[in-house]
């Protein structure tokens, strides 16, 4: 009688137990299947690329960043911060360029202005490949064939050595649009977050950082996943609720208005540049392209 019982007792544990994994198999698969409807929706032009919505849902960061304090005063004045990179600076005369300053002059004036630590207006660009800097050898990372305790002058200089001797083969000019949604929904204030127009020019201008690294003799971790931008301001304290909505609403409108006055953004010759700080960027070199 037992021994039935006991048989019994592990028929029932068994039928539990299916029930139970095709009840978890059914979950999976309308979670997949809803998935793979919502991806369907994705244009085709986007495949491939890191959408806004992967880039909004992002972990917050610690504000202000080590890269911040290293870069800005805590009242959001600029500190010493040398060292070498590859740029395209934004041309003088663009419709967004005349947008952004718009944007400068609002930011400038807002409430929360005190929690900003503004760039020039006179030294919007976009990095093409970070360099090193004198602070932060390590984590920014240092040329191969430059002594760890050489000065970022001699940095700089044997960089530029090279740079004279080096032709690239990137077709120009560099074709980038703002990616609205990612933008605006960014962690920190304020970064206009750059997307290649398509997987050709995102091809091409990662083909030219694998060169440009070829030449500095080092490559960071993110090198492939890198994400282009232009830097209009660093975030020095955290946001309210209310500051972050005021923020949200003001950014969005201006960046409406760039994309209406200038939908595709075209940037010529990328520039070995040497800077004292984030408010101006020297060209020494430009790159040879073709």
């Amino acid at each position: 009688m037992s021994k039935r019982l006991s048989f019994a007792s592990k028929q029932e544990r068994i039928f539990v137990l299916s029930q139970r994994d095709l009840l978890f198999n059914r979950r999976k698969f309308l979670a997949q299947s809803s998935a793979l409807a919502a991806a369907s929706l994705i244009p085709a032009t986007l495949i491939g690329q890191t959408s806004s919505l992967e880039h909004a849902t992002e972990s917050q960061p610690h504000i202000p960043s080590r890269d911040t304090t290293l870069k800005f005063n805590p009242d959001g004045t600029r500190r010493p911060f040398a060292g070498n990179t590859i740029i395209c600076h934004l041309p003088a005369q663009c419709a967004m360029r005349d947008v952004m300053i718009e944007l400068h002059r609002t930011l400038a004036e807002a409430p929360f202005r005190r929690k900003l630590g503004l760039t020039s207006t006179d030294s919007y660009h976009m990095t093409i490949f970070p360099g090193a800097n004198d602070l932060d050898r390590a984590v920014y990372g240092w040329p191969s064939y430059v002594s760890a305790e050489a000065s970022i002058d001699v940095c700089s200089r044997m960089v530029k050595e090279k740079m004279e001797n080096a032709s690239f083969s990137c077709q120009l000019p560099l074709r980038m649009r703002i990616d609205e949604e990612y933008t605006v929904n960014f962690a920190t204030a304020c970064s206009l977050r750059l997307v290649a127009v398509d997987q050709k020019e995102d091809a091409k201008l990662r083909s030219l950082r694998d060169q440009i690294a070829v030449v500095y003799g080092f490559r960071l971790k993110d090198h492939a996943a890198y994400q282009f931008h232009m830097t209009m301001s660093y975030q020095m304290a955290p946001f309210t609720d209310q500051e972050q909505s005021d923020y949200r609403k003001l950014l969005r409108a201006h960046i409406q208005s760039m994309i209406a006055a200038q939908p595709i953004l075209e940037l010529g010759v990328p520039e070995y540049c040497t800077f004292p700080d984030m408010f101006r960027f020297e060209p020494k070199k430009f790159l040879v392209c073709s």
